[in-house]
């Protein structure tokens, strides 16, 4: 038996589109670990293997020195350690009360 490339393209495209819609918080770390999360103030779903989250950290939120951010889906929520962690990247950012934070992450899935 073989399957067939329509098949896996289908398999392929149900799976993105399934880990595209998981995604439902951005988490901040610090060299210490998670610190906080937040759901996205926007999704814009540019394409079916695109989407933009956006996240507005308030001044009062997620104060310390930042040195990586991650998208958190497959049940995920703004409990520290819940879900999967889809996608992370590395960040040098000082955040304290004095600034807030907008971060605008774009996130495709491409062959």
């Amino acid at each position: 038996m073989s399957v067939t490339a329509a098949a896996k393209a289908l398999a392929l495209s149900t799976v993105i589109a399934a880990t595209m819609d998981s995604i439902t918080v951005i988490s901040l770390k610090t060299a210490a670990g998670e610190l906080f999360r937040k759901i996205p103030t926007e999704v814009e779903e540019i394409s079916p293997q695109k989407k933009m989250f956006t996240f507005w950290i308030s001044d009062t939120e997620g104060n310390g020195d930042l040195t990586g951010l991650s998208l958190y889906g497959n049940g995920a929520t703004t409990t520290l350690g819940t879900g999967t962690e889809i996608v992370t990247q590395t960040v040098t950012i000082k955040k304290d009360n004095t600034n807030s934070l907008t971060v605008i992450w774009t996130v495709e899935v491409t062959r």
